[in-house]
């Protein structure tokens, strides 16, 4: 037997534990946290649970790495949304506008999508639309393709609840899989943690942004990791969208993202504040956010818009990228910012290698 300790309870953490257990019979696998994603109410930073979310690869045209990880986690929703209809993953045209203003800042160059050139053999029936299909005065292109929403804490339960049905049991010395709430100061903490009462073999980071706060994290690792403020409004959706919007802007830190969740709800968002870490949404943000939605989908019905709630959070971004690496007995897997989902089944491949490694190098 394998014991592994998962330090964090997002969407990393929570899939890598579902992956080692399905993958590895021997695995036997705690997560360690102070939040999950059925709490009324969240310690600290927890920005998993309130993502949006939907799979629209960040990678640039160049970056063959996380290509190739986004690859992985859009054939595995796609695998979800035809058999498991109750992970709350959901199939949604998704469809791209780009303003005018936006086109002019790129160079007059219209930038299509890695996934929209048939990379990887990715098949998501990308297509440029046509003229007719958009407001010429407003847009310069767009593009449509098929997407998917994921409905954050529905999906994220579902997993938990997989890997206690991996368990075989739900407490106690044959139990393969358990939570525990603790908070650690250093990962060298994590390896006294297993619920079996016995040292961890192999420890996994997923702590996010709060790795920035590890005592035993490499001072130079700490300095890499910072926030990207994100602000969504969760809204009644009676305005007829049945397809996720996304409208780009000519603004570095602003955008237009609607996502139409299966429930009968509206995600509206948002921006991309680095570095941003207060909590409240100010007026003039509602109101920008907001208004863009009339102003460029008029042919929907806002004016009765009603707002749920509003949701802030802190994408855990990294310089460098992804770090997915192992050293020694503790495997890294943070930094994806605001890719977690769609990124994460392909991240915990890797992780699952890195695990193997250890496991080989010390005949476990």
């Amino acid at each position: 037997m394998t014991r592994i300790v998962i330090v964090g309870s997002g969407v990393l953490g929570i899939t890598n534990a579902y992956n080692l257990l399905k993958e590895n019979p021997l695995n036997e696998v705690t997560i360690v946290s102070q939040n999950f994603p059925t709490d009324f109410e969240f310690k600290k930073v927890y920005t998993s649970p309130i993502a949006g979310a939907n799979w629209e690869s960040f990678a640039t045209s160049d970056d063959k790495f996380v290509q190739e990880i986004d690859t992985v986690g859009y054939r595995k929703y796609q695998e979800f949304i035809k058999n498991r209809p109750e992970a709350g993953v959901t199939a949604r045209k998704n469809t791209n506008l780009i303003t005018k203003e936006a086109f002019a800042k790129a160079g007059n160059v219209k930038e299509i999508p890695w996934f929209g050139k048939g990379k990887f053999g990715i098949e998501c029936g990308f297509r440029e639309l046509n003229k007719s299909e958009f407001d010429n005065e407003k847009f310069a292109y767009g593009f449509t393709f098929n997407g998917l929403v994921i409905r954050t804490s529905y999906y994220m339960t579902f997993l938990i609840n997989e890997c206690w049905r991996l368990s075989g049991a739900s407490e106690g010395p044959n139990a393969r899989f358990s939570i525990r709430r603790n908070s650690i100061k250093k990962l060298s903490q994590a390896f006294e943690l297993h619920s079996s009462g016995k040292c961890a073999d192999i420890v996994i980071n997923c702590t996010g942004l709060l790795a920035r706060e590890l005592e035993d994290l490499e001072p130079e690792e700490k300095k890499k990791i910072y926030p990207v403020r994100g602000v969504v409004f969760v809204a009644k959706n009676n305005t007829g969208l049945k397809d996720i919007t996304v409208v780009e802007l000519d603004l570095d830190d602003e955008a237009l993202y609607i996502m139409p969740r299966r429930e009968g709800e509206l995600i509206i968002g948002g921006c991309f504040q680095k570095g941003v870490e207060t909590k409240y949404v100010d007026d003039a943000l509602r109101t920008r956010i907001l208004g863009r939605c009339a102003h460029y989908l008029p042919q929907y019905k806002w004016d009765d818009l009603e707002i749920v709630r509003e949701q802030v959070g802190f994408r855990p971004y990294r310089e460098g990228g992804y770090r997915i690496e192992r050293k020694g007995h503790i495997v890294h897997c943070y930094g994806v910012g605001g890719a977690g989902f769609q990124s994460s089944w392909g991240c915990v491949e890797k992780v699952a290698n890195l695990v193997a490694e250890v496991e080989n190098s010390c005949k476990l």
